[in-house]
């Protein structure tokens, strides 16, 4: 678990997130991301082997709206 300050960015997170995951579940390959997901994000977690795509929300879709594996 990771709680952070309403602030932070969701990029940094994510790296920090990322390197947590790789070292403590070296047999992760795939993991699913908020379509805001930047590139510094999903290149981080190349560099540690895991496979990281964006979930984009469906089209149309108006606030909270359950997005499937995300």
């Amino acid at each position: 678990m990771l709680a952070t300050a309403a602030g932070a960015s969701d990029t940094a997170v994510g790296v920090t997130l990322l390197s947590r995951i790789a070292a403590t579940h070296p047999h992760l390959t795939k993991a699913r991301a908020d379509a805001r997901c930047r590139t510094i994000a999903i290149d981080h977690g190349a560099r540690h082997g895991i496979d990281v795509r964006p979930v984009q929300r469906p089209p149309g879709a108006r606030g909270f709206t359950i997005i499937p594996r995300r």
